[in-house]
This record gives structure tokens, C-alpha cells and sequence, in this order.
């Protein structure tokens, strides 16, 4: 299963309506949720009123700029109009003026318009500039993961799924196996192995419930005397040895 991209994920946290496919595997995956969920506390705070004085003046954007390397067609202040609103404007006349009304866009066109990097970058920008004039916006960043290995998981006989593995080192010290699979299907249940490179020793680290299974790899285990991930087929017989039936296997490179 593949994640979400940032674009996609930067889209949500700012208030775009998912398509069915997005909402079906947000449904499923924790890892895309909890990232919306961070981007959008970030949103919340660079949406919240600024005091007066407190927009951050060009100088500041024109700072993180140079320190991104943004493209030249970026370089326009995203809080440029913060500023102006607080510069008095001479007033118009503007009865006189028909009103402009400005051709409907449709939400497939907007979102394949910004889905671009460039936008992706601009947008990220913009809110940390706005996030900036807010006390403690860094705090609502979670800390994220290490990933210390990952593998493609590749079908055995007689099945056709694909997989992937990847191990992460947690803020709080502890690892995890994150894996993700085409399919939940089985004549039984699957259960995840890690298995040493001659087959002769395994550690189960637990049942693995629909396409996505996050599972704690227990503390002190050496990963490189157990290098082999394995996903297998189970029956229902109260027997907690390997069935011999594997559906998906990869060995980590570590």
C-alpha cells in the first residue's frame, strides 16, 4: 500500500475534501492520518489572528527564500497582503466599476493545479512564515521517525501480492516493523516473522489485520541475526509455530 504524497497530504491539512480513494485508505493507514493531523495544527496556528506588529516583514521571506532555494517565480512575500492591510489605502470610487466575476473552477481542476512541487513548497513556506508570528508553533511539530531499513516484499508460489517492510526507530527509542500488503486475503489469518537467514530460528511478532500492520520489534532483538521478514498464512488450529505457508517474504539490508 502506498502512502499518501505530501502534496496530497499538505492538500487535506488545508481544507480540501478528499477523493474516495484518499478517504478509503486514510481509513486504514494511522501514518497519513496522524501526518494530516500535525500539518493541520500547524494550518490552525498560521490561520490564527496575529497581534498587531506581529506579520513578519519581506525580509524574513526573502530569507527563507534563499534558504530553501525556492524558484524565482516563488519569490513574491505569501504575507504581502497581511502587509498592505496594515498600511492606510487611499480610498476609490469604485460605484462606477462593474463588478468582475471570475469564471467557475471546479475542485479536479483546482486540485490538479496546485499539486505541483512548487506549489507544495510555496504553501509549506507561507505557513511557517505565518506560524512564525505565533509562540510555540514548533512544538505542535511531532517528532517522526528513523528508518533504519526497508525491503520490497515479494510473492511466494501460488500468490500474487506485493509488500513492503520498513523499520523505524521511534521518538521514544523503541523500533517498529510497518508493513503494508496488496491484499488481507487468507485461508486463516497472517502473522508476521522475522526469521533468521538460514530458516532455522524465527520470532513472531504478531497477527497482521487488513493491508497495513504496525508491530513492535521486541527490545535487544539483533535485526541482523534476523534479517527476514515473513508474512504467512495461519489456520485456525491453536498451533503457534510457522504453518510453512508463506504469502510475502524480503530480507532487510542493514
Amino acid at each position: 500500500m502506498q502512502h499518501l504524497h505530501d502534496d496530497a497530504l499538505a492538500l487535506l491539512a488545508l481544507g480540501e475534501e478528499p477523493t474516495a480513494e484518499e478517504t478509503a485508505h486514510l481509513a486504514h493507514c494511522e501514518q497519513c492520518a496522524g501526518e494530516i493531523s500535525a500539518y493541520g495544527r500547524v494550518v490552525k496556528a498560521g490561520r490564527s489572528p496575529v497581534e498587531a506588529g506581529s506579520v513578519p516583514p519581506p525580509a524574513v521571506w526573502a530569507g527563507i527564500h534563499a534558504a530553501l532555494g525556492l524558484d524565482p517565480s516563488l519569490r513574491r512575500d505569501p504575507l504581502e497582503d497581511q502587509q498592505a492591510d496594515r498600511t492606510p489605502r487611499q480610498d476609490t470610487d469604485s460605484s462606477s466599476r462593474p463588478a468582475e466575476t471570475a469564471p467557475p473552477v471546479s475542485l479536479a481542476d483546482e486540485r490538479r493545479k496546485r499539486r505541483g512541487t512548487k506549489w507544495f513548497a510555496a504553501a509549506a513556506a507561507a505557513v511557517v512564515v505565518a506560524g512564525a508570528a505565533t509562540w510555540g508553533i514548533v512544538r505542535g511539530f511531532e517528532p517522526q521517525p528513523e528508518v533504519l531499513a526497508s525491503v520490497s516484499l515479494e510473492p511466494l508460489p501460488s500468490y500474487s501480492d506485493e509488500g513492503t517492510a520498513t523499520v523505524d526507530l521511534l521518538p521514544d527509542g523503541e523500533r517498529e516493523l510497518v508493513i503494508t500488503s496488496s491484499s488481507s486475503d487468507a485461508d486463516g489469518y497472517r502473522e508476521v516473522w522475522l526469521i533468521s537467514p538460514d530458516i532455522t530460528s524465527m520470532v513472531s511478532l504478531g497477527e497482521m489485520e487488513g493491508t497495513e500492520a504496525r508491530l513492535k520489534i521486541p527490545d535487544g532483538l539483533d535485526l541482523s541475526a534476523y534479517p527476514i521478514v515473513d508474512i504467512s498464512d495461519e489456520p485456525h488450529d491453536g498451533n503457534p509455530e510457522h504453518s510453512g505457508k508463506s504469502i510475502l517474504r524480503g530480507q532487510l539490508e542493514l
